[in-house]
């Protein structure tokens, strides 16, 4: 059997210690699942576990970063921490942002910043009902016309789940993450 650490020798393996203090940082440990390499084409050292959402590396000017792969897509995304890295793979549930995106609801005035956050949604429908939502309670508190408040519960979002309309000054929206 060919030992882990056999194909590491010069600046690859100062550049696998980099590595090996950045998942100690981290407060990770390798198991028996943890595999290492030398990426050919870019020169690389990689350290990745099967328990761990992606991987750490560190590039030829070492550089250490936290990688995810996305497993429909197979994008990769760079993050500075672990953690980081930990919050994207669990936000997006194997899956990334480029074949899973986020759907961003809110209200503002035309022409002027949102007065409140954007709620961000993983479905569509989800978010066209939050938009819903602050629109009943809008018609209820600003006495809009009867016809208005009805047409609230007709309202779709176009095939991408997007959506958008300026009643009575505020202007109600449903956009795809960018």
């Amino acid at each position: 059997m060919k030992s882990l650490f056999e194909q590491f020798e010069g600046a690859d393996l100062d550049r696998l210690v980099e590595c090996l203090n950045a998942i100690k940082a981290a407060g990770m440990r390798v198991d028996e699942y943890t595999q290492t390499g030398v990426n050919q084409n870019s020169g690389n050292v990689w350290i990745w576990s099967e328990n761990w959402p992606g991987c750490v590396y560190c590039s030829i000017g070492f550089n250490v970063a936290w990688c995810y792969s996305c497993p429909e897509c197979g994008e990769e995304h760079d993050f500075d921490t672990f953690e980081e890295l930990s919050e994207y793979a669990s936000r997006y549930e194997s899956s990334c942002k480029a074949c899973k995106p986020k759907f961003v609801a809110g209200w503002n005035m035309p022409g002027y910043l949102p007065d409140s956050e954007p709620m961000e949604f993983d479905d569509a429908e989800d978010a066209l009902e939050y938009v819903r939502d602050l629109m009943r309670e809008d018609a209820e508190d600003n006495g809009w016309s009867r016809e208005d408040a009805e047409a609230i519960d007709g309202i779709e979002a176009d095939g991408a789940g997007e959506f958008g309309v300026t009643m009575y000054g505020c202007h109600y929206f449903v956009t795809t993450e960018a």
